[in-house]
């Protein structure tokens, strides 16, 4: 082989910074078998835990193939302003590692963050929306005839109790409700052909719903229903009717199967507002749900480090240290708090609250420019103001199944949608 020829190929080798083929990158499995990996790993989250997990290390392995191909769409998604905001909170949290008062736990709990690589799995997809889309769906829809076999059958067992799913109850009444806002929008987009298929499969999802006991989910759809359909309705031009359907059949779907579908949904909202009202004359709640006192003692404690917090894992340091007592449960004993924005707050303080509100603002910017771009995605807008919502009632950055829905949302919430699926709303 000639010199320069042998010199022209070591030239190549060490500037090439990935695996090339006539100096492209090589796509050892291309873009339709990563699609059928990811779309089978989304469908596995609702099922339960194990599938959950052995569904997210199939998705990471399948983008892990194409890395040499996808590099650049991974450094792309470092372009978008609410992932930086959500990167610096998450840095942010983990600094404030070096004065927390248990390392160990902080570390244990905030592991779970790791799923949110969801997003850059994600990203080089977003293109197949629909096909994202329809994974969760019938993941969703799995998930429910799990839950129906359990109240008719008492089967499969699941140690959270009759109709809670395999996962948590309040995982499956989260996964159930972002499910029902995807159903709604595809009952007012078409034909009557889809309604009338697309109906049931909403109502089996609120029932799901409902058979969860999942207050915090049930409260997520109710103000998805207002606020999506509010801006459905004034950034869609020809969607007014649409989103006022969308609402008032959404409102009979979730308001019928809460009057109708057995559950001990009606007994915790009775219960919540008991205790709503005896905090507000400034008691400590007495009832088995403690929520409002654990967001008492938190606040309490913040006050003490308000700028920097107290570092992930401060949670049982300010428990042992509080002077808020309840008559059902130990104080002191409290690990976590129930609530994803009260637990940043009290760890990672004003600053780490700051920038974790600051993302979620230029991310709904940039959702509601998605609707405004097409009507459809009102339904992942949706499904995110569900996850926000009910992220105030749980601990959602210490969960990795919640930070999965999450990160999966967030991304078909700001993606681009084909123009065939527009077309298809048109038509």
């Amino acid at each position: 082989m000639p010199i320069a020829s042998q010199t022209n190929i070591g030239k190549c080798a060490i500037d090439s910074p990935t695996p090339t083929q006539n100096n492209k990158p090589i796509d050892l499995i291309g873009e339709v078998p990563q699609l059928f990996a990811v779309m089978l790993a989304i469908g596995m989250q609702p099922i339960s835990t194990a599938t959950g997990n052995i569904g997210f290390g199939i998705a990471v392995v399948a983008s892990l193939l194409r890395a040499p191909f996808l590099w650049r769409q991974w450094a792309s998604v470092l372009n978008e302003r609410w992932f930086q905001f959500l990167m610096a909170w998450l840095v942010w949290a983990w600094i404030t590692l070096l004065w927390s008062p248990d390392v160990a736990f902080g570390i244990h709990q905030y592991k779970a963050t790791r799923v949110l690589l969801w997003i850059p799995i994600l990203w080089p997809l977003r293109h197949r929306w629909g096909h994202l889309v329809a994974a969760i769906l019938v993941g969703t829809t799995i998930m429910v005839l799990i839950q129906a076999s359990q109240m008719a059958f008492a089967w499969p067992i699941s140690k959270f109790g009759i109709g809670a799913g395999l996962t948590t109850p309040t995982q499956t009444g989260l996964w159930a409700a972002i499910s029902l806002s995807f159903w709604l929008i595809f009952i007012v987009i078409a034909g009557w052909q889809r309604a009338l298929i697309s109906l049931p499969l909403a109502v089996l999802a609120a029932t799901g719903l409902v058979w969860s006991a999942t207050r915090a989910s049930v409260f997520g759809v109710m103000v998805e229903l207002v606020i999506a359909n509010i801006v459905l309705a004034i950034t869609s031009k020809g969607w007014f009717n649409r989103a006022i359907i969308r609402c008032v059949v959404g409102v009979v779907i979730l308001g019928g199967v809460l009057l109708i579908v057995p559950s001990t949904l009606k007994v915790k909202f009775e219960q919540a507002v008991v205790e709503t009202k005896t905090a507000m004359r400034g008691d400590v709640p007495t009832t088995a749900e403690i929520r409002l006192a654990m967001w008492k003692m938190t606040l309490i404690g913040w006050k003490e480090k308000p700028i920097f917090g107290y570092g992930i894992g401060g949670i049982p340091s300010i428990a042992k240290n509080t002077a808020v007592t309840n008559p059902d449960t130990d104080m002191k004993t409290v690990t976590m708090i129930h609530s994803t924005y009260l637990s940043t707050l009290a760890e990672t303080g004003l600053i780490g609250l700051g920038l974790l509100t600051t993302f979620i603002a230029l991310f709904f910017m940039q959702a509601f420019q998605a609707v405004r771009e097409n009507p459809v995605r009102v339904s992942a807008f949706g499904a995110a103001v569900v996850w926000f919502t009910a992220a105030a009632f749980d601990g959602y950055q210490q969960s990795g199944g919640f930070l999965s829905v999450g990160a999966i949302v967030m991304v078909l919430a700001v993606a681009r949608v084909p123009a065939m699926v527009g077309s298809e709303i048109r038509n």
